[in-house]
């Protein structure tokens, strides 16, 4: 067994499951679906998976809204100075609860147990069976991870560098005098885009980063659960074993 293909075979599997996919039988077919098809469903699952802490703060902002509202009733009118301090708490409080919330909410980085189940059942048809075989395993796993979180760094450096461009734009034509209306639309403009292209890059990157998080997790988890299952199952072994010797 080669734990480079083995690492290889079971990383496409549970890419594959994560964006709820199989993989083609046909080599052709499955390189132009994984190079095509599959990124993005990958980078949507991260967006949506990075995206629950908004939808969050969100609910919890329109939900304290509603009650707001239908407790002062009428009174709202005679109240605008208190009322714009409690409109700005429904908005922070929620805040609030979402950026410190319970490690257990967030930690698992979105694997559910049916993402672990399925890494457990891919490492026992692949025939692994110790946990000696499951760290070499996790150890080249661990490689293709680093591999991964360069490429993301790349292109948050190369989104930094999009803000620089877009702060040193603005700046300038701020400070410069801009006598003509053309000349002050295209500013407009080149700034708009810039911003548009600096939002949409941190929006990418910061999806691609979550589903890679989730990826690698659903792979330790997975791992980890096989090595309890075979830990449980040689004590079993060895518990009857023990029960046949003293019968005997």
């Amino acid at each position: 067994m080669s734990i480079f293909l083995e690492t290889k075979a079971l990383t496409k599997a549970v890419e594959a499951h994560l964006v709820m996919e199989q993989e083609s039988e046909l080599p052709f077919f499955n390189y132009i679906k994984r190079a095509v098809w599959l990124p993005p469903k990958f980078l949507m699952m991260g967006i949506k998976e990075k995206s629950k802490a908004a939808s969050t703060w969100a609910f919890l902002s329109s939900s304290a809204l509603i009650i707001l509202f239908w407790t002062l009733g009428g009174s709202i009118i005679e109240m605008a100075e208190a009322l714009n301090f409690l409109m700005l708490l429904t908005f922070l409080v929620p805040a609030i609860l979402v950026t410190f919330a319970l490690p257990s909410m967030y930690g698992d980085h979105g694997v559910s147990q049916k993402d672990v189940l399925f890494v457990v059942e891919q490492l026992k048809v692949r025939g692994f069976s110790s946990e000696k075989e499951i760290e070499l395993l996790k150890k080249s796993v661990k490689l293709v991870e680093i591999r991964a979180r360069s490429r993301i760094n790349s292109l948050k450096w190369l989104t930094g560098l999009l803000w620089a461009v877009f702060i040193y734009v603005f700046s300038k034509g701020v400070d410069a005098s801009i006598s003509t209306l053309s000349d002050h639309m295209s500013y407009i403009y080149m700034s708009a885009g810039l911003f548009l292209g600096v939002f949409v890059g941190y929006f990418l990157v910061w999806g691609y980063q979550a589903a890679v998080d989730k990826l690698f997790r659903a792979i330790d988890f997975g791992c980890n659960d096989f090595c309890l299952l075979a830990e449980r199952a040689r004590g079993d072994m060895h518990d009857r074993r023990t029960s046949q010797e003293k019968s005997a």
